[in-house]
């Protein structure tokens, strides 16, 4: 069933985000760049956080939605904000490329849901992470309350 798919989706699209961030790159050094590894994953983990809660609230009205339209357009704003919060993250120097190419699709993603399109949840809307980051990142979101509360992480 298409709605039941998006109402899945909504909830899991900034899990696959960082699971595709964190999960599918390799070992590497640190960071270097306009952000640290630590306050890029606490910034990431935070906004993952906020927008579980956000979602957590409207979970009865999505319940009530019988168009697949109306969802779409009701979960647009929790995503805007996560967009808002993602793209202000400073990601190490290794990270800034797919940082800025993940903000563009989160913009897209949002752009849809305000006009009902919840076609974004087709397939992984994000670019492919460069290698060099997973292992470091993946040590920092373990220690990390907000990873953990936003289940950004859990296999």
């Amino acid at each position: 069933m298409p709605f039941h798919r998006f109402k899945l989706g909504a909830f899991l699209l900034p899990a696959v985000l960082a699971a595709g961030l964190l999960g599918a790159c390799g070992g590497g050094g640190g960071g270097g760049g306009t952000g640290s590894d630590e306050q890029f994953v606490a910034d990431i983990c935070k906004a993952g956080a906020k927008f579980q809660d956000d979602l957590t609230k409207i979970i009865a009205k999505l319940a009530t939605i019988e168009s697949e339209e109306e969802a779409a357009k009701e979960v647009a704003k929790p995503f805007e904000d996560f967009a808002a919060s993602f793209k202000k993250a400073k990601p190490p120097a290794d990270l800034k490329e797919w940082h800025s190419e993940a903000g563009k699709s989160l913009d897209q993603a949002v752009a849809a849901l305000k006009k009902g399109d919840t076609s974004t949840f087709d397939g992984d809307p994000f670019p492919e992470p460069p290698s060099g980051a997973a292992d470091r990142l993946n040590k920092i979101a373990e220690n990390n309350a907000d990873c953990q509360k936003a289940q950004l992480f859990s296999e």
